[in-house]
């Protein structure tokens, strides 16, 4: 169960989208995944830039779900065993996507088929999702952030040794499983219950004389006399 490289893999999963994007729009622009200080900017100009810069890790509980996750496993002499593992964390990833390029129209244009990706693909699943931290019915839901604003950006970019730039903050949500064991136990099954009368024990089994639970011959009582 434990997948420690979500972050990772949902980082490429969005990267993808917009790599596909950028792709199907035959823009001569390149999206990547990277810190967007000047230099790579002005290095990597014309580009789209996608920078996770918050997380925000919480615990929480789902419908129909157990305080411990529980997952089976089978050894090596083939029998099987429910593993209970400790709760998983749940984390919300922020992301800032920003562009660069030498026209200052371009870098709108740019920007604006990086957010057109995200609105057209806002929840993905399946082939979508990069890696193997993804369970096979998982899906990731990707929305604008409303919390970010300018002061976040500036915040962001100034931590970069840069000045604000025009920037759109968007956040998914993930969890980190914990590979700590809480216990296992032998899964079970199938089970076999005999009932018998013990009066008529099964052939081959003690007899009722035995048990001690012969029956007597019923005693024949005659009606009363009028």
């Amino acid at each position: 169960m434990p997948r420690h490289q979500v972050i990772r893999d949902v980082s490429q999963t969005l990267l993808g989208v917009l790599r596909a994007e950028m792709s199907s729009q035959k823009s001569k622009a390149k999206a990547h995944l990277a810190a967007p200080t000047a230099e790579f900017l002005r290095k990597n100009a014309p580009c789209l830039v996608l920078y996770l810069y918050d997380i925000r890790p919480s615990i929480d509980v789902r419908t129909n779900e157990n305080w411990h996750l529980e997952e089976e496993v089978t050894d090596e002499k083939g029998e099987t065993h429910v593993v209970r593992y400790a709760r998983p964390l749940e984390m919300g990833l922020h992301y800032l996507l920003t562009a660069a390029a030498d026209d200052l129209a371009d870098e709108h244009e740019i920007l604006a088929l990086g957010m057109k990706a995200f609105l057209d693909h806002p929840k993905l699943h399946g082939e979508e999702l990069s890696g193997d931290s993804f369970f096979k019915h998982d899906a990731l839901s990707v929305q604008h952030d409303t919390a970010f604003t300018l002061e976040t950006a500036a915040a962001v970019f100034s931590g970069l040794g840069q000045a604000a730039r025009v920037a759109i903050g968007y956040r998914t949500d993930a969890r980190l499983f914990s590979g700590r064991e809480l216990g296992r136990s032998k899964r079970v099954r199938e089970r076999h219950i005999d009932v018998f009368d013990q009066l008529r024990p099964p052939p081959g089994s003690v007899s009722a004389r035995e048990l001690g639970v012969e029956a007597k011959p019923p005693k024949i009582v005659s009606p009363p006399r009028k």
